[in-house]
């Protein structure tokens, strides 16, 4: 973390080679996953001699923990060994932190950084709502006690009727198993599932906001009991679900029709355009079990889970009506598949789960990097970056590093704040500080983790690679020196 250096060029330049020696922008035409939340004070600041912990009790996946910390020039809690890992648990547990924290490996020149998967697969697209577009699955049902269906979704926002996007019918009964949805009043998608003829309340699950998301749905014959999943969160769950009156003890009937978009009124026809589905579709599998919460975490990532597969999306083995749309398109998985280590600050133990939880975690600083920075940041307010705040209208860069969210910064705001940047600093009237300076790269490194959301703006890439390199070149001119050698500690 400490390294000194007699020219600013040699500090930043090593900045700026770590960030842009990894992939620098993950390409794809269906991409989200926006984050964004409210960090205040920390929950907790532990010092020792020479080093501070700072205890964030905001959960975070292992990706954005690890970038919160990198983005306040510290560094995720290191995997330490066992004699100075247990001294850290019993300081944590000191300031009454008894939960598990995420760690970064030991050998940090050994790891890879964790990077989520572009994946390839062919898209359904049902343009608005009609009598005829649907989609049969080519598969042979089993009888099926437990059931399991995921797919990726995006919802046609302009559509407030009723939409079944998918409907399972045998001939002793038409509304065997079904997957129906509508938007609500304030805009949050609500969805329902039907098991013999039985159905469940609509509940909301995610927002009709035109953003790809990804459910899974899941029934057991034993109670009955039934469970929503969205984007990798239990939305909504319940027991009952056909666990009284004649079809009570059975499970769903094998050798039915399973039809994507459509409500069958018969056998694998008689749809209504009023009750058919409007959107796109992708990985829509079902399974002959319920998967754990942590294997639908997987799914979403897409990971596959063969085991009591029915019916694979990769296998695309589908009947698809000739008006139905199909695309083949990158698709960016939610998050990292990696299994990531976790430290018990309760127990001392180490183990792994998946990098898609959320937890609290640490971000470690040599002390007097932390000190350094605090002095800093308690002067006056840094006058660049005021300015660059007055002409955006807007908190674009926060005047105090420790204060900044964590969040995926689009393509149009970093170019639009790179630009008041350059303004600001090419008219050479505002005094730049060592607070600015910290500032700005605090900012380069979000700009550094950019994703291109849609593929008509990387004819915006140039614009922002451009606007970059000017930045890094203003704040790296001679006046500069005397602040960039009173943070040079830090890294």
């Amino acid at each position: 973390m400490v390294r000194r250096h007699p020219r600013p060029e040699y500090w930043f330049l090593s900045f700026l080679i770590g960030s842009l020696s990894r992939e620098l922008l993950d390409f794809t035409a269906l991409a989200d996953n926006h984050t964004s939340k409210d960090f205040g004070a920390a929950a907790a600041i532990i010092t020792t001699s020479g080093d501070v912990y700072e205890y964030v009790d905001v959960p975070l996946d292992w990706w954005h923990a690890n970038r919160h910390c990198e983005q306040r020039f510290a560094q995720l809690l290191f995997e330490l060994p066992d004699s100075e890992l247990a001294s850290v648990s019993k300081l944590l547990r000191s300031h009454q932190v008894q939960s598990c924290v995420w760690l970064d490996e030991r050998e940090a020149f050994l790891r890879k950084h964790k990077q989520r998967r572009i994946h390839t697969a062919p898209i359904l697209v049902f343009r608005n709502k009609t009598d005829t577009k649907y989609v049969k699955v080519l598969a042979n049902f089993p009888v099926m006690p437990a059931v399991t269906v995921c797919a990726h979704i995006q919802w046609d926002n302009k559509t407030q009727e009723i939409s079944t996007i998918f409907s399972y019918a045998v001939p002793a009964f038409i509304n065997e198993f079904q997957l129906r949805g509508f938007v609500d009043e304030e805009g949050f998608v609500r969805f329902a599932i039907i098991v013999h003829g039985h159905h469940s309340p609509y509940l909301p699950v995610f927002r009709s906001d035109g953003q790809w998301h990804h459910f899974c749905v899941t029934w057991q014959q034993q109670n009955g009991t039934w469970a929503i999943y969205a984007d990798g969160k239990k939305k909504a769950s319940a027991a009952g679900l056909c666990a009284t009156g004649p079809p009570a003890s059975q499970a769903i009937y094998d050798h039915g029709t399973f039809i994507i978009g459509q409500d069958q009124d018969s056998l694998g026809g008689t749809f209504k355009e009023k009750e058919s589905f409007s959107g796109n579709i992708t990985d829509l599998n079902v399974w002959r079990r319920v998967l754990s919460e942590e294997q639908i975490e997987r799914v979403r990532s897409c990971c596959l889970i063969d085991h009591e597969l029915i019916f694979g999306w990769g296998s695309y083995t589908l009947e698809i009506e000739p008006t139905v749309q199909e695309v083949t398109a990158p698709f960016l998985c939610p998050g990292p598949v990696e299994q990531c280590r976790v430290l018990d600050v309760g127990s001392g133990g180490v183990s792994d789960t998946s990098c898609l939880h959320s937890l609290p975690f640490v971000c470690h600083y040599k002390k007097d990097v932390y000190l350094l920075l605090k002095k800093t940041q308690s002067e006056s307010s840094p006058p660049l970056i005021s300015r660059v705040n007055t002409l955006a209208n807007a908190t674009v860069i926060p005047e105090n590093v420790f204060l900044g969210d964590v969040r995926d910064v689009n393509i149009s705001a970093a170019v639009n704040v790179l630009h008041a940047l350059t303004t600001v600093l090419r008219e050479e009237e505002t005094p730049v500080k060592p607070a600015d300076l910290l500032g700005v790269v605090q900012f380069l490194k979000q700009v550094s983790d950019v994703e291109v959301q849609e593929q008509e703006q990387l004819e915006m890439l140039e614009q922002l690679s451009q606007y970059y390199v000017e930045v890094t070149g203003l704040i790296l001119e001679e006046q500069n020196t005397d602040q960039w050698s009173e943070i040079s500690q830090v890294k």
